[in-house]
């Protein structure tokens, strides 16, 4: 059964196209002549035409089925001098039609078996699709967006498209999901290579060996422990070293003059040999050891501020820094450190050159420069695996996404392995299911088979001709009648009661009607042997195009018998679609229960044309057709956009439904009720058609107009009612206050 019907870039139809969802087993429209209904039943009697490839039809559980088409192609292309004929079920034993029936009976249940087999395997499908799409959106944002920030180049190529990024993240996690990296380590990485081309970074120059051996001997010279005293040989030694007071003595021999006068009590007690025996103490080693400590001192000092120099560049080289991913806090708390002991081993050393027989504690660096020498040889190996990613960037950018991909994947293994555990799960169910449908559909070939081959012997174009005579005969047409054509076998041919041919010389109606019954026939069989069961979908155009009133009531009465057998499921037909532009034959034919309003296997549209562009409104189980004198004033109150030769005929088929109870000769009083010559001209040009005659049928037909404005004419249409002193019921039917 067809579900939906699109109707697009085709005849009227635009090319953002016009959908008829949710077909039920009967389907009716309801549309007037020119708005689309054709090209509907065109389309679907000739689907692989190329002015519909716009145009698609969905069918339940993808089971298509053939469609019969009544329309007037229909009617040309069977109404010639041989007719094919309609295979149906003709004489036969009670056996043989119960044989046939219980395989079809057999075959309806198979079918629903597959149906309901076809719709597991959906239902199997949407569930992995489900699946899919839940996978994929969480990978999205799992992976790509929570880490979108930090390796925005790494997923280049895949930030516009989940579907292509989900099929990445497969095919790396099949390549690799190990990772020893860190996500500092790499997050580092990516925002040097693929900020701005890095640039290369010097090496720091090491600290010269040279110079921090002699801040080493220095601190670690035998000296500073050393209580260096004067010569023991000279007689005064005695008293010296009795004192202590070398240091101080030898302090207070630089202010000793040539006078002899003693610089501490001023009294002239300094004899030339007390001089020389002062100068004799402190002669020799004493001299030697204070100027050695003058000299480490100034050694010490200057590779001190040398080293502190060194360390002051270190920290003030910003890319070195960076690059070598030095601990500048830490590097600066050692600066700090060194400079203080430096300080205070420079104090010491100054106070051992003026208490030379005092012992003094150098305060070692080594534990800082050896921390110091580590932080910078640590930089160095950084700026040199730098200055390599620099010089090899495009291929270092490459391992870096590569190791990047595999970290995510890493992190994400347990996500990512379940989803590819559940594939082969749902590949086994649907291979299943498949293998199940595949043996079913067997079985249905195998059914059909057994079908054409039961219906072979009790199928005959016979019971056509006998039905569509006795049909002829029973309504009225008794001049002519179906026989079998003498040229051709399985044929029939339209003859007059003398036997010769009928097929040119019948009237539009006895043409249409033939044809319609002939089609009817064709409803219940095929004009193939071996589709005479075959399941099909009807479809209905205009089947009461050019009949009078007493044999639109007898197709009408057939369409409602067609329904009937439809809705309860008794005939092959599965599914009909009529179209038709009468509204009383709509309105004859959609009467098919009494008892219910709306029917759940019975849908209605209305198909309007407005623009030269076509719209189909959907109204569901409820039958927006009430009369066609309500639909005459729906019409014109809705259709702000139709024609003028649409408006004025549906403005003359009010005007002649309505004031036709008031007698002949009203046509006169309401052309006579306008005063102007053009008013009068436009009045008659809509009532005109009353004196053609009456229509029981109301059909469209053609006017001739005065004047191109349909506002003017829809004025004179309310001036008439006005005139005529009928203007409430105008106001009514308008749904104006």
């Amino acid at each position: 059964m067809i579900t939906s019907i699109l109707m697009k870039n085709c005849a009227t139809y635009p090319s953002t196209g016009v959908s008829i969802d949710n077909c039920q087993k009967v389907n009716f429209f309801y549309g007037p002549n020119g708005s689309g209904k054709s090209t509907i039943s065109n389309f679907l009697n000739n689907q692989n035409d190329p002015q519909y490839s716009s145009c698609t039809v969905q069918w339940e559980n993808g089971s298509v089925l053939d469609i019969a088409v009544y329309n007037r192609e229909f009617r040309t292309r069977h109404f010639q001098e041989d007719i094919d004929g309609v295979f149906t079920l003709g004489e036969a034993t009670i056996e043989e039609v119960k044989a046939l029936e219980d395989l079809k009976r057999d075959r309806e249940i198979k079918s629903q078996d597959l149906a309901a087999r076809k719709a597991a395997l959906a239902k199997k499908v949407a569930e992995e699709q489900a699946h899919k799409e839940n996978f994929r959106d969480t990978v999205w944002n799992v992976i790509l967006k929570q880490n979108e920030t930090d390796f925005q180049e790494v997923f280049r190529g895949f930030r516009g498209n989940k579907e292509k990024f989900m099929n990445e993240v497969i095919r790396r996690y099949n390549i690799s999901h190990s990772s020893s990296e860190t996500k500092d380590d790499l997050r580092k990485r990516a925002a040097t290579l693929f900020a701005k081309r890095p640039e290369r970074c010097e090496s720091l120059s090491p600290l010269s060996e040279k110079l921090l051996s002699m801040i080493d001997a220095v601190e670690n010279d035998p000296i500073w422990e050393k209580v260096i005293v004067g010569n023991k040989d000279i007689p005064i030694a005695n008293l010296i070293e009795f004192l202590g007071n070398a240091d101080w003595v030898n302090k207070g021999r630089s202010y000793i003059r040539e006078n002899g006068v003693c610089p501490f009590c001023q009294q002239k007690t300094i004899s030339e040999d007390f001089r020389k025996q002062i100068e004799s103490f402190f002669s020799g080693e004493y001299d030697a050891n204070i100027e050695y400590i003058r000299k480490l001192k100034a050694v010490y000092e200057e590779a001190s501020k040398q080293l502190l120099d060194y360390l002051q560049c270190v920290v003030s080289n910003a890319l070195a820094v960076s690059v070598g991913n030095i601990d500048v806090k830490r590097f600066s708390s050692l600066n700090d450190i060194l400079q203080s002991k430096f300080a205070s081993t420079l104090a010491s050393m100054s106070f051992k050159e003026k208490e030379a027989g005092t012992k003094i504690t150098i305060a070692r660096s080594s534990s800082e420069i050896t921390e110091i020498l580590s932080i910078i040889s640590t930089a160095n190996t950084e700026i040199a695996k730098h200055n390599q990613m620099v010089d090899h960037i495009n291929e270092e950018r490459l391992v870096l996404v590569d190791a990047v991909w595999t970290f995510l994947m890493d992190e994400q293994e347990a996500l990512i392995a379940g989803y590819l555990g559940d594939i082969p799960n749902f590949n086994k169910a649907k291979q299943g299911m498949q293998k199940g449908i595949d043996i079913c559909k067997q079985q249905l070939d195998d059914l059909d088979n057994k079908i054409i081959e039961a219906g072979k012997n009790i199928t005959s174009v016979q019971p056509t001709v006998d039905e569509i005579n006795r049909s002829l005969k029973a309504y009225g047409f008794t001049n002519f009648r179906i026989a079998p054509s003498p040229n051709k076998e399985n044929c029939y041919q339209i003859q007059r009661l003398d036997g010769t041919l009928a097929t040119t010389t019948l009237s539009e109606g006895e043409e249409t009607f033939i044809t319609f019954l002939y089609f009817l026939q064709l409803a219940k069989g095929s004009v193939e042997e071996s589709k005479v069961s075959a399941k099909k979908v009807l479809v209905l155009d205009d089947p009461i195009c050019s009949l009078d009133s007493t044999v639109l009531y007898i197709v009408s009465s057939m369409v409602k018998s067609l329904i009937k057998e439809i809705r309860n499921g008794i005939s092959d037909v599965e599914q009909i679609f009529i179209l038709t532009h009468n509204v009383f034959f709509h309105k004859e034919a959609s009467f098919v229960d009494g008892r219910t309003a709306e029917l759940n296997d019975v849908n209605y549209w209305i198909i309007s044309k407005d623009n030269n562009i076509s719209s189909i409104r959907a109204f569901g189980k409820i039958n927006p057709i009430k009369t066609s004198y309500e639909l005459l004033w729906q019409e014109l109150k809705n259709n702000e956009n139709a024609s003028l030769v649409t408006t004025q005929n549906i403005m003359r088929r009010i005007i002649e439904n309505y004031f036709s109870i008031l007698g002949k000769n009203v046509d006169d009083a309401i052309v006579d009720s306008f005063d102007t010559p053009e008013d009068k001209m436009i009045c008659r040009s809509l009532i005109s058609w009353i004196n053609d005659g009456s229509h029981s049928i109301p059909d469209d037909l053609y006017i001739d107009s005065y004047t191109d404005s349909v506002d003017r004419y829809k004025c004179i249409f309310r001036e008439i009612f006005i005139r005529m002193h009928h203007e409430a019921h105008y106001k009514m039917m308008m749904g104006e206050p």
